[in-house]
């Protein structure tokens, strides 16, 4: 975490003074599903994948010129994705129901490009868009095998076998940022994150049957995320907080967007 920070601190050398930086922490209850297309004929398997209430956590830093309403925002984030499901299947004209669920804990790096203006004094609008990597650090549950007609297998693992240890996603959304103070922001984010690349590991069996045989799986992810970000008005401030900048300014130039006379 201390390289991180010292990351971001040496980049912000290289941004002009006329910026506003942010560092600042966010939690986010959302909800995440793995979407996929079954495998097995619908007369025999109905396979819901629900959508399912998860948490995370993580840090962000912006960057958003004066001059121009446009930026950047890099994140680090800690996201646990549950999946809850329903199989419906049949065994020898028997109707059978089994509900499970699974776990997928990710370790995710956003840059993204944001867009903002004020819609009142002290309130900015976000919209932010781009490209995001999410690390798959843990895996827990099972897969489903079934052989029509047959066998039913639920098999659990401790170690992941079943999907890939990365998802590329593309990530959308967008935020308020209330000033409650000119060197602190509440922030409020509407934020969906969509898994582009199939998770599955091809050719994965258990007993001679095959565990995925369909269209592939992609992480989803919507909820609302809510932090608070310390506001350096100038480059220089993160190392040295001292040298403040004058609220009269930070008020002309970012809030009313005029300069008085």
């Amino acid at each position: 975490m201390r390289k991180v920070v010292l990351f971001l601190l040496l980049i912000s050398f290289g941004f002009s003074v006329n910026a506003q930086i942010t560092i600042g922490a966010t939690v986010f209850p959302q909800f995440s599903s793995t979407s996929s297309i079954i495998p097995f004929k619908k007369d025999v398997v109905n396979n819901h994948n629900l959508p399912t209430l998860t948490a995370g956590a993580g840090l962000l830093f912006t960057y958003d010129s004066y001059r121009k309403p446009r930026g950047a925002q890099f994140g680090i984030s800690y996201s646990s994705q549950n999946q809850s499901y329903v199989f419906n299947y049949k065994i020898a004209g028997d109707q059978f129901v089994h509900r499970g669920k699974k776990r997928f804990d990710y370790l995710k790096f956003s840059l993204l490009a944001r867009k903002s203006g004020y819609v009142h004094k002290y309130v900015k609008a976000v919209f932010f868009a781009g490209p995001q990597f999410a690390y798959l650090l843990k895996y827990d549950g099972g897969a489903i095998a079934y052989k029509e007609n047959e066998n039913f297998f639920l098999p659990s693992t401790k170690a992941n076998i079943y999907y890939k240890h990365y998802s590329i996603e593309a990530v959308i959304g967008y935020s308020l940022e209330y000033a409650i103070h000119k060197n602190f922001n509440l922030v409020g984010t509407c934020r969906l994150d969509y898994g582009l690349n199939n998770i599955e590991r091809k050719g994965v069996t258990y007993n001679g049957i095959k565990i995925f045989s369909g269209g592939g799986s992609h992480q989803i992810t919507y909820g609302l995320q809510l932090g608070a970000c310390y506001v350096f008005h100038r480059p220089d401030h993160l190392l040295l907080p001292g040298n403040t900048y004058r609220y009269r300014v930070y008020k002309k130039k970012k809030i009313t967007g005029r300069t008085k006379r």
